[in-house]
């Protein structure tokens, strides 16, 4: 504990010896928990106030807000492609089916690989959601590129299948969305790791 508060700057180390002798009288009252609950509410309620609160706070709505949604959206689209419709699996998905009956045999084998995509998609925006909380932009730029990926792959193969893409060319748009919003985070994250890096030189 002393070696940690040793490496902070002279204002963050003032703001922590306080805290630990805050602590240390909280331990000896027995007042432990009403301690710790007492930070957190402070901690939220100051969050605002500075820059990497509100980064967190924005993380927090951006992750939860609409990455957890859109990955509900394309799960449900898999639920929906395998048991709404004509009442057999792949009866939604094959509502524009061509009465072609070499192209619907064609649709019909496709529905595995089309369930597939979906599910990673939903899956993708589940793990974006989880690296934006965690700041890993590395590992989100990797997602990221799996996801956009496999947008593209799932638009070209419903269309050289003839199928209906006027909902996933709607999930593109709020793909290129998400895209903006995970750039504007991470260089908001960048600007604020500069401008503290003077003072804790």
């Amino acid at each position: 504990m002393t070696i940690a508060i040793a490496s902070l700057g002279d204002r963050r180390r003032e703001w922590a010896l306080a805290m630990q002798a805050e602590f240390e009288i909280a331990v000896e009252d027995e007042r432990q928990m009403a301690f710790a609950a007492g930070c957190l509410v402070t901690a939220w309620r100051d969050m605002h106030r500075h820059g990497d609160g509100r980064l967190t706070l924005a993380s927090y709505t951006l992750g939860l807000g609409l990455f957890v949604p859109m990955a509900a959206v394309h799960l449900a689209c898999v639920i929906d492609f395998l048991f709404v419709g004509t009442g057999v699996p792949g009866g939604a998905l094959l509502a524009g089916a061509s009465a072609n009956p070499v192209l619907g045999w064609t649709q019909a084998r496709s529905i595995p690989a089309l369930i597939l995509l979906w599910s990673s998609l939903g899956v993708g925006h589940l793990c974006l959601a989880w690296l934006l909380l965690n700041r890993d932009w590395l590992r989100i730029f990797k997602v990221g590129a799996a996801v956009g990926a496999a947008t593209v792959t799932l638009l070209l193969l419903m269309a050289v299948l003839l199928l209906d893409t006027t909902v996933l060319i709607s999930h593109v748009a709020m793909l290129a969305i998400e895209f903006i919003a995970l750039a504007a985070a991470a260089r908001w994250h960048a600007r604020l790791i500069s401008n503290a890096s003077p003072g804790t030189a």
